[in-house]
């Protein structure tokens, strides 16, 4: 069974980019274009695995980040902030709020294939 990932990401070339990208090896992929969206989206069915841009409409990455973590239900899915936000304080900041990953757009298909292989590795990627 393909495992499923939730992409929070509202910038459509990126979206594009991940969609294409996973895809080719078999994920089932679900998009969001807010951080609301994203939260509602793991109330109704977790996924195997978060793909979390930070800056998104309604509510931010930050926030999902530490609702996500915060709870006892959601807490052990692997989350991957995939953002523009380079600067070191953003990635410190994420980190602290339980990310477990910190990736860095624009980003090469193999990086992200390869990042994904360790959450989910029983995955052919």
């Amino acid at each position: 069974m393909a495992k499923k990932i939730l992409l929070a990401e509202d910038e459509k070339n990126v979206i594009l980019g991940v969609r294409t990208c996973l895809d080719a090896v078999g994920y089932q992929i679900e998009i969001v274009e807010d951080g609301e969206q994203a939260l509602d989206s793991v109330r109704r069915e977790p996924p195997d695995l978060i793909l979390l841009d930070l800056l998104m409409p309604n509510v931010d990455g930050y926030e999902v980040l530490k609702e996500l973590k915060g709870k006892e239900e959601t807490r052990d899915i692997p989350i991957i902030v995939l953002t523009a936000k380079a600067e070191e304080e953003d990635r410190q900041r994420a980190m602290d709020l339980g990310a477990d990953n910190y990736m860095t757009k624009p980003f090469k298909p193999q990086e992200l294939w390869d990042l994904l292989k360790n959450y989910l590795p029983e995955h052919d990627a």
